[in-house]
């Protein structure tokens, strides 16, 4: 409907513009649905795997304990600011559609029933109570984009914290079973199987979420574009309400885009930290034999493991500045040719 709204009115820039910025959402969120309809039995594979990651006899030390929590209990934190935000985004772009829909039919009897989302209706609002029932049937892509687009966003946002948190307790497991003679050898040994189930795991997540991270920062760089477009629109019209809006929308996709490229980064640095554990251990007293598995954990350690931008490029903190400057770039180059 969206894209029949846009040929109905291929003459009004603007028009055409504000319907994209509004529907990138709604096509973002298909897309993640469906990448993750196809990727269910891998996503459903790996949830069963991490179960056992939950009991607490798996971390000896309260150090791992701790280096566990920490990204757990960030990811939850996430989770909570996340969908209230989201929440109060959408429903505040389709409040300010409605009301000011309302305004001009308010000053002005005559003046047509318009929809908050701009798309074609199968039915035309001809009258209140079938506009009503219209605004009913659009507020339900409010609720497709909190389930679909912010629900995949944490879900992907947790398992990587998850598998963070395990390389985080890893390096920390590294100095317990190295500095202890007890039974060395076969928890080095232990230690290097944990390891390769650790790079499973991330390896699993890349594969799944490649494309989707590669959409999500494809759209991030056109929205923020749009919005910055559509900012400057509205402050120079003088609607500061509309304004505001606009302004929370930006503020959820650069937490949704910053947050992204933080978990890259946290993977990036906990896949190579463990690594320098083995250096800072007291390697010097240990067997031969033993030194040996333990530079065949140091040699794997040496490869990052990192979430990819479609296969790309590796995502990371320095991502987040490319797509902001990317999308400024964009708005420039809008504003030139509009």
């Amino acid at each position: 409907m969206g894209v029949l709204s846009i040929t109905d009115n291929m003459s009004d820039m603007e028009y055409i513009i504000g319907c994209i910025e509004e529907h990138m959402f709604n096509f973002m969120t298909l897309l993640k649905i469906c990448i993750c309809r196809i990727k269910s039995n891998s996503l459903a594979e790996f949830l069963k795997d991490i179960k056992v990651d939950l009991i607490p006899g798996r971390y000896k030390t309260d150090e791992e304990k701790i280096a566990f929590l920490n990204y757990n209990n960030f990811s939850l934190k996430f989770v909570k600011v996340t969908i209230v935000s989201c929440v109060i985004a959408a429903t505040l772009y389709y409040l300010a559609g409605l009301a000011a829909n309302i305004e001009m039919v308010v000053a002005n009897s005559s003046y047509g029933y318009r929809l908050p989302y701009k798309s074609r209706s199968l039915i035309e609002p001809t009258n209140l109570i079938i506009y009503v029932c219209l605004c009913l049937y659009q507020f339900l892509l409010v609720l497709i984009i909190i389930f679909g687009y912010v629900g995949t966003d944490c879900l992907l946002i947790s398992l990587v914290l998850h598998v963070s948190g395990l390389f985080s307790a890893l390096s920390c497991k590294v100095k317990h079973v190295l500095n202890n003679p007890e039974n060395r050898r076969s928890r080095i040994k232990k230690l290097i199987l944990r390891h390769i189930r650790l790079i499973r795991l991330a390896e699993s997540l890349e594969s799944d979420f490649n494309i989707l991270i590669l959409q999500q920062l494809l759209g991030s760089t056109i929205h923020l574009c749009l919005l910055g477009y559509d900012g400057l629109v509205s402050m120079s019209a003088g609607q500061e309400a509309k304004l505001i809006t606009f302004g929370v929308i930006a503020g959820c996709v650069l937490s949704t885009l910053l947050a992204y490229c933080y978990i890259g980064e946290c993977l990036i640095n906990e896949s190579m930290s463990l690594a320098d554990s083995f250096y800072q251990c007291e390697w010097y007293n240990i067997s031969q034999e033993e030194i040996k598995l333990m530079h065949i954990c140091m040699m794997r350690s040496a490869k990052q493991m990192q979430l990819t931008v479609g296969k790309f490029f590796a995502l990371s903190l320095t991502t987040f500045t490319d797509v902001v400057k990317t999308s400024m770039a964009y708005l420039s180059v809008l504003r030139t040719f509009i």
